[in-house]
């Protein structure tokens, strides 16, 4: 497969979940009440469970046969560094380069 097509996917998929989880995120603050950070947190917590039940299908004798083998230490680590360079402010001097925030 083309590598462009690869970062094709990659963008879509990124962009579906993010919508989503934006979606689910605000709606979530709205019907509990709940601050942002504590939404976060249960985001955070959620993502892990995922994490979790995926790894369990994908481990064993009855493991998933896509070939994928968890590796909880270095799967944890790569899910912290993802989480740390999403949060850090990069400058974008291009406005055409800026993610969109949200919708009017």
């Amino acid at each position: 497969m083309l590598q462009n097509e690869v970062e094709r996917r990659h963008e879509e998929a990124e962009a579906h979940i993010r919508k989503t989880i934006m979606n689910e995120f605000c709606e979530i603050m709205h019907k509990s009440g709940l601050p942002p950070m504590a939404v976060m947190r249960l985001a955070a917590r959620s993502i892990g469970m995922i994490y979790r039940e995926v790894a369990d299908a994908h481990s064993g004798p009855e493991a998933c046969p896509c070939g994928w083998r968890p590796n909880e230490v270095v799967d944890v680590e790569v899910l912290g560094m993802a989480l740390m360079t999403a949060c850090e402010r990069c400058q974008v001097r291009d406005l055409r380069h800026m993610r969109i925030a949200g919708t009017a």
